[in-house]
């Protein structure tokens, strides 16, 4: 692990936190590139693999994956739903994993209700091998 890599990118995630805005620590921190694409209402996340996010024997950690998952079907809701929301529930289904390259997650709506948005999010590698499958049911909050 890269010690001195790793406080760069601790430094710029402190530098560039904005509460209350996209611009979140842990979305620097982990180098994450979002895509918005308005005319199929989906979000598109795109990080590096790194060792920050391997479990002990190497692989990413399934947190990590649903982390990536949570964040895209979240700003999915955010952008296109008429209200922000937050999870009600999220299940995540594992097929394999990878240890370098990057990770893409791709969120969308399977169906967008009123105050309930129920959505998925598919993550791939860079070789477009399926990693993960995240569905959720999302709250819209009131204004």
């Amino acid at each position: 692990m890269d010690k001195e890599k790793i406080r760069s990118q601790f430094e710029h995630a402190l530098e560039t936190h904005k509460e209350g805005t996209g611009q979140l620590f842990m979305y620097s921190f982990l180098n994450f590139d979002f895509e918005y694409d308005q005319e199929n209402e989906v979000v598109r996340i795109e990080a590096p693999i790194s060792e920050m996010m391997f479990n002990p024997i190497g692989f990413i950690h399934g947190g990590m994956i649903t982390y990536i998952a949570d964040t895209a079907m979240g700003h999915l809701c955010a952008a296109f739903a008429e209200r922000p929301g937050v999870s009600l529930e999220l299940k995540t289904q594992f097929f394999r994993s990878a240890k370098a390259g990057s990770i893409k997650a791709e969120a969308s709506f399977v169906k967008k209700g009123n105050k309930v948005q129920f959505v998925e999010c598919v993550l791939e590698d860079d070789q477009q091998r399926l990693l993960a499958k995240a569905t959720a049911t999302f709250y819209s909050l009131e204004e």
